[in-house]
């Protein structure tokens, strides 16, 4: 409210207030700027990280459906496994993953690479490699 709105209202008889002035260093602005620039990088940051978490579950489920899809087929081609062992192996195996996920507390999403590793000496890893091998040397 500038000089001639508080004459105006103080002859209508309105107390006026007076706002306070604020005397403010250059230093302090500039620490308010930079605290303000800092906390709004943070939210951005923190927002940005979110969605790309949000995507990589969400391919991640996608992912996980491939790879469930590649396994419940080669034990359809390879071991002959109809539509009732397919469906019993499949939830015997997603039970098991949620009881190692549960018992085994893991930074990992994954334990079973690592206990295969320890009690059947299985290096799921350098099977891989193996296999990456194979596709660049065709």
């Amino acid at each position: 409210m500038n000089r001639a709105e508080r004459r105006r209202q103080k002859k209508a008889g309105i107390k006026v207030q007076k706002e306070p002035t604020l005397n403010l260093k250059v230093s302090d602005f500039d620490h308010m700027v930079s605290h303000a620039e800092k906390s709004a990088k943070e939210r951005a940051t923190a927002a940005a990280i979110h969605e790309i978490d949000r995507q990589i579950l969400e391919r991640d489920e996608a992912y996980s459906l491939d790879i469930d899809a590649m396994v419940l087929w080669t034990l359809h081609v390879y071991l002959g496994f109809g539509k009732k062992r397919l469906e019993r192996f499949y939830r015997d195996m997603l039970k098991e993953h949620i009881h190692m996920r549960e018992v085994y507390e893991m930074d990992d999403t994954y334990p079973e690479r690592y206990k295969l590793k320890e009690l059947c000496n299985v290096d799921v890893e350098a099977l891989n490699n193996e296999f990456k091998e194979v596709i660049h040397n065709v």
